[in-house]
């Protein structure tokens, strides 16, 4: 009867978190074409018209890395069913990130599962957050890869602190698979690999056995598996060897150099006035950020000069980004103080609000921000006798939060990571739970406890093992 309840009402969390989304697609209207399809959008152009994965960057034009290739090739994919540039091919884009955003909520419901079993209202309140936080249900709206990396980081981790897969031979399969999606979709979370890899691990019931080492081995090789025909195009068209994208130094110099807020804009001197003035309708208002974004300057608009762009032209894609990264190394070895502050300012922007980005002005996505943190911390404080279980997520955080800190930040890239806080966030929020009669406890057994819900004695002690003496030990004592 309870599973039966609970298929329903995860209907009902899918139900709610699809609906939202939908209508955010529709409400905000597919008007947009042109830039709202980023590099992304000129790649898959490309792609369709024989000119292969190319784009121009930094002074040349040719086959690129600059992306990495799961979007694009999506992207590709609906501009020839539906048209390059249209309507139609980005509203079949967007209802896709739809579906894919209402896969993270459940995924986000499974983690909280997973990493807490005997708290089930933590998974309920984890999803619910999910299915409504602001920023999730309007980044389907956007052409950007931000809910894909969030949908297969989440299942990644879920997979591997999972008590089914875990244990399960096609739990390595699944997730070295899951490993090399989320790599070309964004290679930078290839930091959380290692962290994943050890969690599942852990898992193992004999750690150290060459089972436990072989299910370990079976991730990394599928996951090299995956990336390994985009490995292979890399050194065949750049000459060299290019893990997924080539713009590590690009993205360096752009959050690194004396121009530099810390990310890839300068900020619009009338942002403040933007906060003032978007009281119209939630489509006017997203309309008029998106205009004001369209209009914020790039760091490369600013600084590099035709003459910077005809040098870098000479040299090949990687060549072009190292030769960036070089001169912001050797900034932040002469500015060592500016550096600080740059990253101070990234953490900030990290966790609450990007000033460089006026779509980050919107009293929702604010509200919204502050929710989520002042959850998260509460949640955190907690839950911190529950850290065997959630370290997973500890470190996780904590290492793509200070690469971007140490190199460039943008409102995109936490989230990511957020469907994970929103276990420690739902932490916070269980007391309520408990005291308005929602929350339902579980008795956790372990191996050999009894089962028998009227042996009290028995719950959460153990291991159990039958005491019952038999005649001949009652005669040898």
């Amino acid at each position: 009867m309870w599973a039966a309840r609970k298929i329903v009402w995860l209907a009902v969390l899918a139900g709610l978190a699809l609906g939202l989304r939908v209508w955010a697609v529709f409400a905000l209207g597919p008007d947009r074409a042109g830039p709202f399809t980023y590099e992304h959008g000129r790649i898959a152009e490309n792609l369709l018209a024989g000119r292969g994965f190319s784009i121009e960057l930094l002074g040349a034009d040719g086959p690129t890395s600059q992306q990495a290739p799961f979007y694009p090739f999506l992207l590709a994919g609906a501009y020839a069913c539906f048209g390059v540039g249209s309507s139609a091919a980005i509203v079949a884009v967007q209802l896709l990130q739809c579906l894919a955003g209402t896969a993270l909520v459940l995924a986000v419901a499974w983690l909280a599962w997973s990493l807490v079993p005997d708290r089930p209202e933590l998974g309920w309140i984890a999803g619910l957050g999910a299915a409504v936080y602001p920023t999730h249900v309007y980044m389907v709206t956007h052409m950007q890869v931000a809910v894909w990396a969030a949908l297969f980081l989440t299942l990644l981790l879920a997979v591997a602190v999972s008590p089914h897969w875990r244990g399960r031979r096609a739990g390595s399969a699944l997730l070295g698979t899951l490993a090399g999606v989320l790599l070309l979709i964004e290679p930078i979370l290839a930091l959380a690999l290692p962290i994943v890899a050890l969690a599942y691990w852990l898992g193992q019931s004999k750690r150290f056995s060459l089972e436990a080492a072989g299910r370990v081995a079976v991730v990394a090789g599928v996951a090299g598996a995956v990336i390994a025909p985009w490995l292979a195009r890399n050194r065949l068209v750049h000459g060299e060897f290019v893990f997924v994208k080539s713009t590590f130094g690009y993205a360096f110099w752009q959050g690194n150099n004396p121009a530099s807020w810390g990310t890839d804009k300068i900020p619009r001197p009338d942002a403040e006035r933007l906060r003032q003035e978007h009281d119209g309708t939630l489509a006017d208002a997203d309309r008029a950020l998106w205009d004001a974004r369209l209009a914020t300057p790039y760091i490369d608009d600013v600084v590099l000069t035709p003459a910077d762009y005809q040098r870098l032209g000479r040299l090949s894609e990687p060549a072009r980004c190292r030769a960036l990264g070089r001169e912001a190394w050797a900034f932040v070895r002469e500015h060592p103080a500016h550096y600080a502050r740059l990253c101070a300012a990234r953490l900030g922007y990290f966790l609450l609000f990007d000033e460089t980005n006026p779509k980050a002005a919107h009293r929702l996505y604010r509200a919204g921000t502050i929710a989520w943190l002042v959850l998260a911390l509460v949640g955190l404080l907690i839950s911190v006798d529950r850290w065997r279980a959630l370290w997973p997520t500890y470190a996780i955080f904590a290492a793509v939060a200070l690469f971007h800190a140490l190199v460039i930040t943008s409102v995109r890239f936490r989230i990511p990571l957020e469907p994970m806080t929103f276990v420690w966030a739902s932490a916070a929020l269980g007391p309520l739970a408990e005291r308005l009669g929602l929350a339902r406890r579980v008795r956790i057994y372990r191996p050999g406890q009894s089962p028998d819900p009227f042996d009290a004695g028995h719950v959460l002690q153990g291991p159990h093992y039958s005491t019952r003496e038999t005649p001949s030990r009652r005669r040898a004592g």
